[in-house]
């Protein structure tokens, strides 16, 4: 697979693509547009202009003018001072997605790259170099230091792994032209091209909400005269037509087609606790918020985020802040509170899902052990403290100058997390659901295809959790 960069916008899902391994390539008018915007660079050189990153420094030095003759020491400054990342390497996914971003935004002709520097992210990327990327540093006013790492590597210097080691970067070098040095770090590329791979990760986690609720109501059903389903129905769903709400009612409404529940005229109380009938707003709370993170990787993968702009059609370098990725940051912010709120509602389900299980637990028929819930609430409790908020937290930085920032890559980790505790609750209930269920094989289910092999094997709980996480985000 090739993803060909041209003029139009790059998706999130091609952002996935690369990631796990597609190969890129320039079309002519993208490299015709790379040579329009690096000439816009090239007039502001010849008529001296004052322009930040380019005939001035950086920073607290911003005014301090950049003498001709310390053009190319100055770009591998510029390149040393931002490799100041810390912490574990990023994944080869998550440099993969980082470097196409940024790749992405060298073709949309804000950057005033050369068309050689963006062959040489392309190259970087189809010959799988993985460069060693600090996960943290950054704090979202560009992802400097993740940035830098990448670009360090294409300069021929930096760390790569290969075959599992740390070595130096041995690529042939590009030797960074006036104003290169700062463009290749004047995006917030890792929180772009990782927030895709969240996003794929979070879609899947949201129509796995949908299946547990779906596992837990027809389990709760064989044991109790619980698992109504008019709240799921398309009336109330019409009735306040959240986008969200409506797609999760609907699946619910689908996988438990041709079930027991579906019967007409079983009995069952006139209205189940609020973790079950009010599942379809829970989880379409996510689902919106996904969608709303979406729509934000779209713009951001669409935009022009370089600091200075270069912007072809007036000739112009223009200083300005598109590099301020706020509404990024706030939509990872919300998915971490949407996560919370749909893994506390599955936490509470599994409360009456293990209520219904002790009689059999004393017995010995039960096969899931009891503490796994509180594996599920130990969980619960971390997403509510994930869920604060943490873009409020920037200092003033270079000298005061630069003295605020979105700190979108937090939010972006602390968002990864939040899915990997929702998906262990999730699939905690999934597991203590199958049990119930297990206990009446003759039972008639919608769900028969999700729970047949669920709970093949308890004797590792984690395993048997990273199980079903595999099973429900399939």
């Amino acid at each position: 697979m090739v993803i060909r960069l041209g003029l139009r916008p790059a998706t999130p899902d091609e952002v996935v693509a690369v990631a796990d391994g597609a190969k890129v390539s320039l079309a002519r008018e993208a490299v015709e547009l790379l040579a329009r915007s690096r000439a816009v660079v090239e007039a502001a050189i010849a008529r001296g202009d004052a322009v930040y990153g380019l005939s001035r420094r950086l920073g607290a030095a911003r005014d301090e003018p950049i003498e001709p003759a310390g053009q190319a020491t100055f770009q591998k400054r510029v390149l040393a001072n931002h490799l100041g990342g810390i912490g574990e390497p990023l994944s080869e996914r998550e440099v993969r997605a980082t470097a196409f971003a940024r790749l992405v935004g060298f073709v949309r002709g804000g950057s005033g790259v050369r068309p050689e520097l963006a062959a040489a992210y392309v190259s970087l990327l189809n010959d799988r170099v993985y460069p060693v990327v600090p996960s943290r540093g950054s704090v979202g006013a560009a992802d400097l230091t993740h940035l830098a790492a990448i670009a360090a590597v294409v300069a021929g210097a930096g760390r790569v792994f290969v075959d599992g080691a740390i070595v130096a970067g041995s690529r042939s070098p590009i030797e960074l032209a006036p104003h290169e040095g700062l463009a290749v770090l004047s995006a917030n590329s890792y929180s772009i091209g990782a927030g895709a791979l969240l996003l794929r990760l979070l879609e899947r986690t949201a129509d796995a909400a949908d299946r547990s609720v779906a596992l837990s109501l027809e389990a709760a059903g064989l044991h109790s005269p619980s698992g109504a389903l008019s709240p799921f129905d398309p009336a109330v769903q019409a009735a306040h037509p959240l986008p969200g709400q409506v797609l999760s009612a609907s699946a619910i409404r689908g996988l438990l087609e041709g079930g027991f529940l579906a019967r007409p005229g079983r009995a069952t109380s006139v209205q189940d606790r609020l973790s079950v009938r009010t599942a379809p707003q829970l989880n379409g709370a996510l689902h919106d918020a996904t969608a709303t993170l979406r729509a934000s990787l779209e713009v951001e993968l669409a935009s022009l985020s370089d600091n200075p702009l270069v912007d072809v059609e007036s000739g112009r370098m223009i200083s300005g802040g598109n590099f301020q990725a706020v509404s990024l940051a706030l939509a990872l912010e919300t998915v971490r509170v949407a996560l919370a709120h749909v893994a506390s509602a599955s936490e509470r389900r599994i409360a009456v899902l293990s209520s219904l299980l002790a009689p059999f637990r004393a017995t010995g028929d039960a096969r899931l052990p009891g503490l796994s819930w509180y594996s599920a609430s130990a969980a619960v409790a971390e997403l509510r403290h994930l869920a604060n908020p943490v873009t409020l937290a920037s200092t003033g930085l270079s000298g005061d100058v630069e003295d605020h920032a979105s700190l979108a890559p937090l939010a972006l980790q602390l968002a990864e997390r939040s899915v990997q505790r929702t998906q262990e609750v999730l699939a905690i209930e999934a597991l203590h659901a199958a049990d119930l269920i297990g206990l009446e094989p003759a039972a008639v289910l919608g769900t028969r295809a999700l729970v047949d092999g669920l709970l093949d094997d308890v004797s590792d709980t984690d395993a048997a959790v990273r199980a079903a996480i595999a099973r429900l985000t399939s």
